[in-house]
């Protein structure tokens, strides 16, 4: 992962971006799936401490992360496979069944609202991807920043979510057990 440009290196740690004396790196799971995550992250989110998709790449071996927006270009990483979900809050594609053939890769989309509804209108392999839905969640966990929509998650939550009702619980255990306190 490049290291923080925007950040002086000697006071933040170059994987997780926070201070060096909080960093939390020790502390990341791994969390091994099946499923492999696509993470399209907005451009500028990269440099945010409070980037949750870099998070979930730390943990997780079958994730990587593939700069979106401003301009770049993703026409090689989103070749369609039917095997590739998009996850997606609204359900307003097709919604696939996890009893029917669970998807091989899930794109999840780490951007702000605004900025995941521009891509999602402006990439039309988005739209015809099936969507992963997730139920709503609970609104009385602690949460670092105040989401503004009702069922907002953060990257990371939403990423544990899905291997949740993916893969089980058991196996989103290390990524949901982790991330009840972070934000995005």
């Amino acid at each position: 992962m490049p290291t923080p440009k925007s950040r002086n290196n000697d006071s933040h740690c170059v994987l997780c971006y926070q201070r060096r004396e909080i960093c939390i790196c020790p502390i990341i799971p791994k969390v091994q799936t099946r499923t492999k995550f696509l993470i399209l992250r907005h451009v500028q989110e990269a440099n945010r401490p409070s980037n949750t998709g870099r998070l979930v790449a730390l943990a997780m071996p079958n994730a990587r992360i593939v700069a979106c927006g401003g301009g770049v270009s993703l026409d090689d990483e989103l070749q369609w496979n039917p095997g590739t979900w998009l996850l997606w809050p609204d359900a307003t594609g097709t919604r696939a069944g996890i009893s029917e053939s669970p998807p091989e890769q899930v794109v999840v989309l780490d951007a702000t609202w605004s900025q995941a509804r521009r891509l999602y209108s402006r990439l039309p392999i988005l739209r015809a991807m099936p969507q992963l839905v997730l139920p709503v969640p609970a609104h009385s966990r602690d949460r670092l920043r105040k989401q503004h929509r009702s069922d907002g998650m953060s990257t990371i939550e939403a990423v544990a979510a899905a291997v949740a009702k993916i893969e089980g619980v058991d196996a989103a255990a290390g990524t949901s057990n982790e991330s009840s306190g972070v934000g995005h």
